[in-house]
C-alpha cells in the first residue's frame, strides 16, 4: 500500500489537520482523506521537502539547487515525486534515530512522527549530537550508563551542552572523521581549546557560524563531505595553518580567508571554484595550494604577492587559457603543475621559468 493512503486522520498533526478540517464545510471522512491526500501531494510535502533542504543550505538562493544538493546526500532517486522524498528521508533519519537510540524505539511497532519541520529537526539535530558525543573520549562511556541510555533522544542530545562544559576543558584534538555527520550541532563551539578538528569524509552541506570561535583551532579538515559555502565566520580562525577543503561543493571561497594570516596550507582540490577572491592574495604565510580540479579560468593578476610560496602551486585540470605575468615572481615555487587545461597563451618566460 502506498504511505500516503496508509496515514490514518488519528495520526495528524493539529498543525496539518486543521487547515483541512476548515477547508471542509461538511468534512465526511472521505472528503477529509481525498483533500488530505491532495494537500500533501501538492502542497504540504513539495513545501516541506524545499524547507528540509533550507536547514541543510542556508546560504544557497537557487530552490532547485538546495532540492538537488538534498537528494544528492540522501541518495535519493531522482524520479520519485516530493511526497516520496520526504517519506524517505524522514525514514532515514529516523532510522538513525532508532539506531543511536534504541530503547526509545523498543516498544513501538511503527514509527508515526508526524511530518513536520520541528518533528525533522529535533531527529537531525539529536541524532548528530549523539555521533559527535560518541567520539568524544569518555562520551560512548558516559552514553552507555543506565540512567542515561533509557532516555529519549532529544533529552540526552539537550546534555550534550552541560556534558561538554564539565569534562572538555582541556581537549585539544578531535576526530570526527566518517562519523556520518550529516549536521555539525553549535556544540562544536564549546570545545574551546582545539588545535585539530577533523571532519573528513562525511555529507556535512554547511557549517554553523559558531565555528569561528575555536580560536585556537590550527588545522581544519573538511575534506570529502558536500559543502557548498563557508561561514564567514571562518575568517575569525586567527590560528589556523592548515585548512583541507578537497571534494566538496564550493563554487567559491569567501573573501574573509584573507584574514587567516597564519595559514601555510589550502588544499581546495576537487571542488566547482571558478574564480578565487582577491582577498587570498593577503595569506603572508601560504607556503602550498592545491587548486586543481576545479573550473578556474583566470588568476588574480598579482598573484605574484604569494611570495612565501614553495614546493607545489597545483592548478592541473582546470579551464585556465592564460596565467598573469607575475606568477614569475613566485620566486620560492618549486613546481607548478598545469597538465590538462586548455591554456594557450603562457608568456615564454613563464615557461622558461617552470620548465612548461
Amino acid at each position: 500500500m502506498h504511505p500516503i493512503s496508509s496515514a490514518s486522520i488519528e495520526s495528524l498533526p493539529n498543525e496539518l489537520l486543521l487547515p483541512i478540517l476548515e477547508a471542509c464545510v461538511v468534512p465526511s471522512l472521505f472528503s477529509v482523506c481525498k483533500r488530505w491526500h491532495h494537500l500533501l501531494a501538492f502542497e504540504v510535502m513539495p513545501s516541506l521537502y524545499k524547507k528540509i533542504a533550507q536547514l541543510y543550505f542556508p546560504r544557497e538562493n537557487a530552490i532547485t539547487q538546495r532540492t538537488l544538493m538534498l537528494a544528492k546526500v540522501y541518495q535519493l532517486n531522482p524520479g520519485l515525486t516530493s511526497t516520496e522524498k520526504v517519506y524517505e528521508v524522514f525514514k532515514q533519519v529516523f532510522t538513525l534515530a532508532k539506531s543511536i537510540s534504541p530503547l526509545e524505539f523498543k516498544e513501538k511497532t511503527e514509527e508515526k512522527r508526524g511530518l513536520t519541520l520541528a518533528n525533522y529537526f529535533s531527529y537531525l539535530l539529536n541524532s548528530n549530537r549523539l555521533l559527535l558525543w560518541k567520539k568524544i573520549p569518555g562520551g560512548e562511556e558516559y552514553l552507555s550508563r543506565e540512567e542515561i541510555k533509557h532516555l529519549p533522544l532529544e533529552k540526552k542530545g539537550e546534555l550534550l551542552r552541560d556534558w561538554i562544559e564539565e569534562n572538555c576543558k582541556n581537549l585539544t584534538s578531535l576526530n570526527l572523521s566518517g562519523a556520518g555527520l550529516t549536521y555539525l550541532p553549535s556544540e562544536i563551539c564549546q570545545l574551546s581549546q582545539l588545535r585539530e578538528l577533523h571532519l573528513s569524509q562525511n555529507q556535512l552541506t554547511a557549517l554553523p557560524e559558531e565555528i569561528g570561535q575555536l580560536s585556537e583551532l590550527q588545522s581544519l579538515d573538511l575534506s570529502e563531505n558536500e559543502l557548498t559555502s563557508l561561514p564567514l565566520e571562518i575568517g575569525r580562525l586567527s590560528q589556523l595553518e592548515w585548512l583541507y577543503l578537497s571534494q566538496n561543493q564550493l563554487a567559491s571561497l569567501p573573501a574573509e580567508i584573507g584574514q587567516l594570516s597564519k595559514l601555510q596550507e589550502l588544499n581546495s582540490s576537487q571542488n566547482q571554484l571558478t574564480s578565487l577572491p582577491a582577498e587570498i592574495l593577503q595569506l603572508p604565510q601560504l607556503q602550498w595550494l592545491d587548486l586543481s580540479q576545479n573550473q578556474l579560468t583566470n588568476l588574480p593578476a598579482t598573484i605574484g604577492q604569494l611570495s612565501q610560496l614553495q614546493q607545489w602551486l597545483y592548478l592541473n585540470q582546470n579551464q585556465l587559457t592564460s596565467l598573469p605575468a607575475g606568477i614569475v615572481q613566485l620566486s620560492q615555487l618549486q613546481t607548478l603543475e598545469l597538465a590538462e587545461n586548455p591554456s594557450k597563451n603562457i608568456a615564454e618566460k613563464i615557461k622558461q621559468r617552470f620548465q612548461l
